[in-house]
């Protein structure tokens, strides 16, 4: 796990003043790679790099890597989880290896199979190479978006780098925030991947690689698609014994480090099951749960159980989860994000990170087994639209008499919205419907950007369309919100997490599984707590409260006056089109009458207002 950064130039040799600037980046990123800083300029191209050493922790694997025998170097951020596997069969075609580093078998990887190496990976990768011999560049990430790469291009140069904060040090030009975004992380508490905070800024997406000629011409190719039509239904017993096998399989190659690695342990079935199997494989293996110490939000109680049951090694890691700092200290570095559990995260790394540089999460279980009862939902309604359903639902939502509004709101809960409009009715709301887009903003345009990727998606699933909240999830919040927390906290904090979940032979097979198959009592996620049962030796239901805070409570009182304080400065207004007086009495309001609903549009408003004083305005080119 590392962080990258670069320059292509088109035209034109690079100088001394791109590796100052390079360099500039790469201290920026330091804390995503500890352990070895590298650059390399030539002729058009600079590579840089910050390692986090995992695998052959030897300089002879620092980077940028090079094999100068077959014209290529790479910079490299992730793990490839089968390169042994790989390594062997490349080893059988005659090539010879000099380290025992999966960036070295990525880079043999693309001298044999070109292009189409990233179809041969399993793992958590961003990477690029420079193919001297061809003059050509070439930049993949992988298939879900677990390590991230931002862009941008200008005069003739592409620039990239992992993190936001490293990317602007590369630009010698203005950027100008993209109100569209920032309306975006107000809606939903994070921001969709089409766009970024930033107009001249882009997301490399998903499960694509770019090839870039010496002339700058740019081929994009979507090398992975998740699988859309299900199979023929699978007895209950057959699909748990495949599961549990491809599981066994998954973590256990993802438990291979040359580094101290342990499991995160939550009260929940999803961090639950991955510990139990990493135990089993690894019986030494050790667990770490989070202690907040607040009434709502602790599991430890419940993780307590558990680690008991599956009588395995137990750290509980208290923290204090009300520190503002915690966000100011990193969205200085990051695109902004209103995910409260993105305080709770880097608290946990930061504690553990002495003793572990590797964790196993639990992340991309909710996905892969239930889509949060969605499909439970869809499947168990007889109703599922309604003439002019989808009008009615839309004019419910965006009535601005506050009094209807809230009456209409709380009556349009999810099984309303979904009797009346289908999966269009479902993902209609969003932070500020209910007429609070007024209340919130001067200006701008509602993005309602989940109706647009359902519209996006609908034609996929038609065979299925019970299934089609799965594609919703990998394609929106979990790369835009939850995959984007856990890079940015972890690697903040020099930690390096795995999602055994997220293996996408797993994925592949799991959504090929009809959810009657899956669920087949519409029991939510039923075949991962059926898996954990077999380890527990009971059902566990465990008193799983979601990993978060109470910032609605925070809210009331310390972080609310600073809001508070924030708003009458008026920066707002003048960057982010904000309305002051609308938000200060949606506070008000909150504070008299707490409400979720309003903590979710004043949480996202004080993440907006402290990124923009500790990123946008410190920078070196802030611009409205």
């Amino acid at each position: 796990m590392c962080g990258i950064s670069g320059i292509l130039s088109y035209t034109s040799d690079l100088n001394s003043k791109d590796r100052s600037l390079l360099g500039e980046t790469l201290s920026l990123q330091h804390h995503r790679g500890p352990d070895a800083t590298g650059i390399w300029v030539s002729g058009r191209v600079a590579l840089g790099h910050n390692r986090l050493s995992i695998i052959d922790l030897s300089t002879a694997a620092d980077q940028p890597f090079v094999r100068d025998d077959l014209g290529l170097r790479i910079i490299f951020n992730g793990e490839i989880y089968n390169y042994k596997t790989l390594k062997k069969s490349l080893e059988s075609k005659g090539y010879k290896f000099f380290t025992d580093s999966d960036t070295e078998v990525l880079v043999v990887g693309f001298a044999e199979y070109g292009e189409s190496v990233c179809e041969h990976l399993v793992g958590m990768f961003a990477f690029c190479i420079w193919d001297e011999r061809n003059d050509l560049f070439f930049m993949a990430r992988d298939r879900f978006g677990e390590k991230p790469i931002f862009f941008t291009e200008m005069e003739n140069r592409f620039h990239w780098a992992s993190e936001l904060n490293g990317l602007r040090t590369l630009r010698d030009s203005p950027l100008e925030i993209n109100p569209d975004a920032v309306v975006d992380i107000l809606e939903n508490g994070f921001i969709h991947l089409h766009h970024t905070i930033y107009k001249e800024v882009f997301v490399f997406p998903p499960s694509h690689h770019l090839t870039i000629t010496s002339s700058g011409d740019k081929k994009w190719v979507k090398y992975y698609s998740f699988p859309t039509v299900v199979q023929d239904p699978i007895p209950f017993a057959d699909l748990k014994k495949a599961t549990k096998d491809l599981l066994y399989k998954t973590v256990e190659r993802e438990l291979n480090s040359d580094v101290p690695l342990a499991t995160f342990l939550s009260a929940g079935v999803d961090s639950a099951l991955i510990t139990a199997i990493a135990h089993d494989i690894k019986s030494d293996i050790s667990a770490v749960t989070i202690g907040t110490n607040e009434l709502l939000t602790d599991e430890t109680e419940g993780a307590k159980q558990l680690a008991r049951k599956l009588n395995i090694n137990h750290e509980i890691v208290p923290v204090s989860t009300d520190s503002i700092g915690v966000l100011e200290t990193i969205l200085k570095d990051i695109q902004p994000l209103a995910d409260a559990s993105l305080i709770p995260s880097f608290l946990v790394t930061e504690q553990v990170k002495a003793r572990y540089r590797v964790m196993l999460s639990g992340d991309g279980g909710d996905e892969i087994f239930g889509s949060y009862n969605k499909p439970n939902l869809y499947l168990n309604l007889n109703s599922k639209g309604i003439p002019m359903g989808e009008k009615l639902v839309d004019f419910c939502l965006t009535v601005k008499n506050p009094k209807l509004a809230t009456r209409l709101n709380s009556r349009l809960n999810d099984v309303q919205r979904m009797k009346l409009a289908g999966w269009e009715g479902l993902y209609s709301k969003n932070n500020l419907t209910g007429g609070f887009f007024d209340q919130v903003f001067r200006e701008g345009k509602r993005q309602k950007h989940s109706r647009k990727l359902l519209k996006e998606l609908k034609p996929l699933f038609e065979s299925n369309p019970e299934k089609l909240s799965f594609g919703m999830d990998f394609k929106g919040r979990l790369p835009g919100d939850f995959l984007f927390k856990v890079d940015s906290s972890s690697m903040h904090s020099s930690v390096e997490v795995r999602a055994p979940f997220l293996d996408h032979e797993l994925v592949d097979f799991l959504m090929k599984v009809p959810t009657r198959s899956l669920m087949p009592n519409s029991v939510d996620k039923e075949l991962s707590k059926s898996l954990l049962s077999d380890f527990s030796g009971t059902d566990w239901y465990a008193p799983k409260k979601g990993f978060t805070i109470p910032y609605w409570e925070y809210l009331q009182g310390g972080w609310g006056a600073l809001l508070e304080n924030y708003l009458r400065e008026g920066l707002s207004e003048t960057y982010l089109n904000f309305n002051q007086r609308g938000i200060l009495s949606i506070l008000e309001k909150h504070r008299t009458s707490p409400s979720i609903g309003y903590a979710k549009i004043l949480f996202p408003v004080l993440v907006m207002e402290i990124w923009l004083r500790v990123f946008h305005l410190k920078g070196k080119f802030g611009k409205r």
